[in-house]
């Protein structure tokens, strides 16, 4: 049975694909549905401007994503996926920092970066799950892993965000908590394989 099978024989690989499908869980959800509540609540930006750069965002986002997917075929998708955790890492405390300027352009750019970031991610994590497990347990191990990742950190990422602020009093903890996020992430992707140029058939 593939679920028997994927926890007896691929517990590693589920844990490993699960840390790393946090980030896109985490990071999607914060970029591309929180931020631009935070925006209009913590920044108080007007909702217009708010919801201009949200939509350029989105456009970025998909366009993006495919320049991604391009790079990690060549590249390999252990070094996006790492390339996404330390970016986040470095970046997002000092982009949430930005964001309190309340200068349009700054702000706008800020996001753009920080889709930039997560495209990266994004762009490569679907490939990288097939390619972590082996056929018989593929789509198991790919459905389990990404989607218990965003049911339980993708789901709750704007309310917790929302409820870090409220519990420390500092408008960029959800900051914090992407970073850590990320961090969990980079250990996963760190424990990883490099399986981009193996046949399927031999993993």
């Amino acid at each position: 049975h593939p679920i028997r099978d994927l926890f007896r024989h691929y517990t590693k690989e589920l844990i490993i694909s699960f840390g790393a499908a946090m980030l896109n869980a985490v990071g999607f959800y914060v970029v591309l549905t929180y931020l631009p509540v935070y925006l209009e609540t913590v920044v108080m930006m007007p909702a217009n401007e708010s919801s201009l750069i949200t939509t350029i965002c989105l456009v970025a986002y998909v366009a993006f994503i495919f320049g991604m997917g391009h790079l990690s075929d060549k590249f390999g998708r252990k070094k996006m996926l790492v390339g996404a955790c330390v970016g986040f890492i470095v970046l997002t405390v000092p982009a949430f920092m930005l964001l309190g300027t309340m200068n349009f352009g700054v702000i706008l750019v800020v996001e753009l970066v920080m889709c930039l970031v997560l495209t990266i991610n994004d762009g490569t994590l679907a490939s990288y799950l097939t390619e972590t497990f082996p056929t018989s347990v593929r789509f198991t191990g790919f459905a389990f892993s990404f989607n218990l990742a965003n049911a339980i950190f993708g789901g709750t990422a704007s309310f917790i965000a929302t409820g870090l602020i409220a519990l420390t009093g500092s408008s960029i903890a959800p900051a914090w908590y992407m970073v850590g996020v990320a961090a969990i992430a980079l250990v996963a992707m760190i424990l990883s394989h490099e399986n981009t140029d193996k046949d399927l058939n031999h993993i």
